[in-house]
């Protein structure tokens, strides 16, 4: 679901409901159509897979004083009663990758007994809920995704996506005859509309998720509500090469703004920005993007820190332009 809304300063708020794909449910390799207020339907053969969620890219209207408007994205909460057994509160990894001293891995817990299945972005998606940039289609590529050549990613149900915490960790698949894949969460698949999207659910890239399932079998994890295969799943460092960037929503407004992180190795926990000689802490939305009060951040250059889940920080300065914009390195290796 995304919402649109002009930041305060400006206008009251509106609201637009726009669209949010759903995982097809439907017999005989067709997906369900989307749900309430959907403007998709989640076509062509999937077995029992389907669209992610399906959502609408963002709109920056023309803003003057406090800032241009911008569209929102809010992740439906789960109701469902389903959960899988995990392991341990925290997941131990290696990664290569990272600068500075190696940290301990500090991931949420992995699971045993998950589910996936599978979507593409013409199921519906004109942008995913992290807000990454859709570089390709046919094969779908997405921005940043460093498996399969930017094509193996997925949408975590809404219980594990969090309120977009979890936008940009990498997941390590696998089923119980041998078979892995590896992927990163671009996307939300939302139990508001898909009863599928239980806690240890996971939608994959139709292309990640032929790695380890048939195109016929479309819904794997028995332990889970699949009709084939036991899945299980847990969060690794992303294998990422080059420095952590962030970007900006609207590269020409000095009086509003939010900001977004990418090319991270571990989840990102917190953003701040550096005003009048004080660090403030950024709001972060359920479409992925920081903003720190108002959105008004005073005069660029904007210094800013993004501080991961296992509590390393980078810290750069942005222009106000477009583009992603580097820090001064990657996050720290953990193990």
């Amino acid at each position: 679901m995304k919402l649109d809304y002009l930041p305060a300063g400006i206008l009251w708020p509106f609201l637009s409901l726009i669209a949010l794909g759903v995982v097809g449910c439907g017999d005989e390799g067709q997906g369900d159509s989307g749900g309430a207020g959907s403007t998709s339907t989640a076509g062509g053969q999937g077995g029992e897979g389907g669209a992610g969620a399906a959502t609408t890219g963002p709109g920056t209207g023309p803003g003057t004083g406090a800032g241009a408007g911008s569209s929102t994205a809010t992740g439906a909460t789960s109701t469902s009663s389903g959960d899988p057994g995990t392991t341990s509160a925290t997941t131990s990894a290696s990664a290569s990758s990272g600068g500075g001293p190696s940290v301990s891995c500090d991931y949420p817990a992995a699971y045993e007994n998950g589910s996936i299945t599978f979507y593409t972005l013409d199921m519906g998606s004109t942008e995913v809920n992290c807000s990454y940039q859709i570089t390709g289609r046919n094969p779908d590529i997405v921005a940043h995704v460093p498996f399969g050549g930017g094509q193996y990613f997925a949408a975590m149900n809404t219980a594990d996506y969090n309120d977009a915490a979890m936008c940009g960790a990498c997941v390590e698949v696998s089923r119980d005859d041998g078979r892995t894949v590896q992927a990163m969460v671009v996307d939300q698949c939302p139990i508001a509309t898909n009863p599928k999207c239980v806690r240890g659910h996971i939608d994959l890239s139709k292309n990640a998720f032929l790695k380890i399932g048939e195109e016929r079998e479309g819904y794997l994890g028995t332990t889970n509500g699949g009709a084939a295969g036991k899945i299980s799943w847990k969060y690794i460092p992303c294998p990422t090469t080059g420095a952590v960037t962030f970007r900006l929503k609207d590269p020409t407004n000095r009086y509003w703004n939010e900001i977004i992180v990418e090319g991270h190795a571990h989840p990102i926990e917190k953003l701040e920005v550096e005003i009048n000689g004080t660090w403030q802490t950024a709001t972060r939305q359920s479409y992925n993007y920081f903003v720190v009060g108002d959105g008004n951040m005073g005069q660029p250059p904007y210094h800013v820190r993004a501080t991961d889940i296992n509590g390393s920080t980078v810290e750069a300065m942005l222009d106000l332009k477009a583009g992603d914009q580097p820090a001064s390195g990657e996050l720290a290796a953990c193990n």
